[in-house]
Formats: structure tokens, sequence, C-alpha cells
């Protein structure tokens, strides 16, 4: 019997709604010792306790119920106990089964019939969601921790009977058979606790404590550390050759092949996915490329929608004006093809990257013609961030940038870029001798001009050229 229509929440005691909740979960408790073979005495225990649970559910019916319960004789089913509810009229067999349902009809949001962690599970997270307003991305993670570490098997346990030394043995098998990072073992322990948190609220009370152990003995004794080479990072030299040379041809075989194009921008460029769609046509300059906004997602009536966010990732919503790439001679052909191109086909747009209705390009669709070119090519690689990292290591690098100058560039912490993104690059011992007895040589040679009479010089330094701001911006990208 449903309870749609009833505008008002009856008025009784939480505390009562917890006690028939623990006694239905003690029931269930003794019920699971009869099967395991435990049967002195637990019939008896089971009876007083049923008998014990209807007198509660009747005391919190009739104290919101205002319609008599009558009994009657209907044709065809003999005697029934029936009311009036709204606009129906419940009738059963029983006046314990027609109490059952008039409890249901009242306190069905406060009742829980399914104490599996799936159920608890959702609720945690309906909990999460009207109480703390998480990001989106955020119940996303929760709800990928979900479905990389929570069994079937595990999903249909009983919260209210599982036991430390079962969660514990659970995280122990967990972490034997997946073998996580530490961040995706943390996110895995964080999604237990969120359940089990719910589950021991005093609110809820469908259990006494959390169960899950706050160290993290299981991973620890389970972790097998993967030592990434550097071809696990970041595309190589030749790999990134490979995928420029494809997308090239694909802009020569494809009329206009936006996502070819960005896909090329970001192998020069090194931005986030997530950069390269919110990028605009006023933010293109002569010296250098202004990177100030990301495009961002979220889930509004059961679909997704994109939006302009108009701060970069390490700025974490808050615009702090972003950060500035160098116009390298590639990048600027790259983007003065796709200007040529949106001119061409009459698309009107302030979107560099735009779709030919003119709305920018989606993450997902740039990402997923990233993924099918790195397959199509066997390359093991084929995220974003590969660039990025090839990038830092593989030009920035032996270009002699500081890291402070990389981590301008990439937009992080000078950290963040020495310990994630900058590794060996060579064990060829002949090439790293050269590079040094190279650069002794130099110096020894500065060393010695320093101590002769310079002779005029042929370097002309040039000053810089004061730009205003009409003329920042770039004649190659400007309508003809």
């Amino acid at each position: 019997m449903s309870n749609r229509g009833f505008k008002e929440l009856p008025s009784v005691d939480q505390e009562m709604i917890e006690e028939i909740n623990e006694i239905e979960s003690n029931i269930v408790s003794l019920l699971n010792l009869k099967r395991s073979g435990i049967v002195n005495g637990v019939d008896a225990a089971i009876n007083d306790l049923r008998k014990k649970d209807f007198v509660q559910k009747e005391k919190a019916v009739l104290k919101v119920h205002q319609n008599a319960i009558s009994k009657t004789f209907v044709k065809g089913r003999g005697e029934v106990f029936q009311t009036r509810c709204g606009n129906m009229r419940p009738r059963r067999t029983t006046y314990v089964d027609l109490i059952e349902d008039l409890y249901s009809y009242y306190f069905e949001d406060r009742v829980v019939t399914d104490y599996s962690f799936k159920t608890m599970f959702k609720k945690a997270m309906e909990e999460k969601i009207k109480t703390e307003n998480p990001k989106e991305k955020t119940i996303r993670d929760y709800e990928n921790t979900y479905k990389a570490f929570i069994t079937p098997q595990f999903e249909t346990k009983d919260i209210r009977l599982l036991t430390p030394s079962q969660v514990k043995a659970f995280l122990q098998k967990v972490s034997q058979e997946k073998n996580p990072t530490k961040k995706r073992f943390y996110k895995f322990k964080g999604l237990l606790n969120l359940v089990f948190d719910y589950a021991a609220d005093p609110d809820n009370g469908f259990i006494r404590f959390n169960p899950v152990p706050d160290k993290n003995g299981p991973y620890e004794k389970n972790f097998r550390p993967v030592l990434d080479g550097p071809e696990d990072k970041a595309f190589q030299p030749e790999e990134v050759k490979m995928i420029r040379e494809y997308c090239w041809n694909r802009t020569k075989e494809i009329d206009y092949d936006v996502n070819a194009y960005a896909i090329l921008f970001s192998s020069e460029t090194g931005v986030r996915e997530g950069e390269i769609p919110s990028l605009k046509w006023e933010d293109i300059h002569d010296t250098h490329i202004h990177i100030h906004s990301q495009q961002n997602d979220e889930i509004k009536n059961g679909k997704k929608t994109y939006y302009y966010n108009p701060a970069t990732k390490n700025e974490k919503g808050v615009p702090k004006g972003g950060r500035k790439i160098p116009m390298t001679g590639e990048i600027r052909k790259i983007l003065s093809e796709v200007k040529a191109w949106q001119e061409r086909l009459g698309i009107e747009t302030e979107w560099v990257f735009a779709r030919e209705d003119g709305d920018w390009i989606t993450t997902v669709a740039y990402y997923e013609a990233l993924y099918k070119i790195c397959k199509k090519l066997g390359l093991k690689l084929s995220n974003n961030h590969a660039f990025r990292m090839a990038l830092n290591s593989y030009v920035y690098i032996p270009l002699g940038l500081p890291a402070t100058e990389r981590a301008r560039i990439l937009g992080h912490s000078v950290e963040t870029n020495l310990k994630y993104y900058s590794f060996a690059r060579s064990d060829n011992f002949d090439e790293i001798n050269g590079q040094i007895d190279a650069f002794n040589q130099l110096n020894r040679a500065n060393s010695y001009e320093k101590t002769c009479t310079p002779c005029t010089s042929n370097i002309v330094v040039f000053k810089a050229k004061e730009k205003s701001p009409r003329t920042l911006n770039s004649r190659a990208f400007s309508k003809k």
C-alpha cells in the first residue's frame, strides 16, 4: 500500500521507530543463528521479539491513524479487517497484517526493510547529496569506486550482520586481488566509511559502530608498488610524432576535423583536457595563449550538461588570472588552419575549437577521439595527460627551462612538476658524457673570452615594443 498523496509525516517519536528497527535487526540475527545450526532457545526468543515488534508498531499506528478499524465479511474472502486510509480502504485477513500495512503506509520513508550493503550505499549517497551538496565529480568517483571494488557477493550482505573481522577480510581480499594504488585504495576505504558511518549514525541506528579499521594494515601488507618507467607515464617522442602525423593527415582527408586540430594543439601546449574546449579566440595573442578557464560538467535531471568555469584546475574554482603559454610557430599554424576552416564554412563562434554549429566541443568528444587514434596506432597510453608529461620531460627540460618556469607554463606547483612530471630521459652515458663535455667546453671558451678585449658585438638588442590591447590579438586569427 503506497502513501502517495499523503502530505504530512506523522508525528511519532524517532526513538519509537529506532526501537522497532532494532527489534527487527535482532530478529534477523536470531534467524541467522538458527540457519547456522544454533537452535536452543532461538525460536522462543524470535517469537517474543515478534510480539514486541507488533506491539510497538500498533502503538505507532494508532497514534496517528484517525479512522476506525472494523471487522467485516467479504464474499469470496471471508472475514477481513478493514479501515479507511486516505482515498483507500485496505482489507487484510488478519489484524496483524493490517497493522503492518498501515505502519508501512505512514512510516515507509523511515522504515528500512532492505539492509543490504547495496541499499545502504544508495541511502548514504542520498544523504550526502542532500546534506553536503557535493560536486558531480565526487558523486561519480563514489559510483565508479563502487563498481570497481564492491563485489556482487559483498553488496548483498546484511550490513547489520557484518563483523569487524569480516570487513577486514574483505579489505584484505580486495588488496590482494585488485592491487590498487594507494589513491584508489583510500577511495575504496572512504566508500566503506561513508556507508558504515551512515548506518551507525544515531539518527539511523542500523548498527552500533563503524566496523571499518582505522589502520591500513591489509593494504600495506598486500600493496605491491609498480615502478613505472617513463613509457608508462608519458608519450615517447616517437609516439608524439606518430600522433601528430596521423592527425595532420586527417585534417587533409576530412573537412574541418576539429578534434584532430585539438589533439595537435594539446600535443604542442600540454594544456589540460578541460582547458581545450573553453579556449576562446579572445585568448589568442601574438606572443602567447591565455589559459584561464576550463569546461566542467554536471548531471541535471538525469542528463549531463557542460558549463564554463572561469578558473583552471590549479586555481581551485577561484579565478587568479590563469597562465600564459608561449606562441610557437607550430601552434600558430594549427590555429591559423582552424580559423581558416571556420571562415570557409561560415562558422560564427567565440570558441577556438568549435563544432560546425558554432558550439564548443566537449571533453568527452575530445577524449574519445584521442583514445581511438591511440588504439588505432597501437599505443599503450591514450590519455591527454601523457602529452603534459612528454612536453615537460622531452621538450622543456632539454631546453633548460627551470622547474619554476615549467610549472608556470603547465599550471601546477614546482613540487608537483619535480615529483610527478620530471624523470630521467636517458640512461645512455655516451649521450650524457657528450653533453657534459660540450657544456664544459662552452664554459671554458666563455671564460677565455672574458680575459680578452671585446670586439664589436654582432648581437643587436631590440627594445620590447609596447602593444596596445587592440594589437595584442594575432593578425593571423583576424578575419580578412
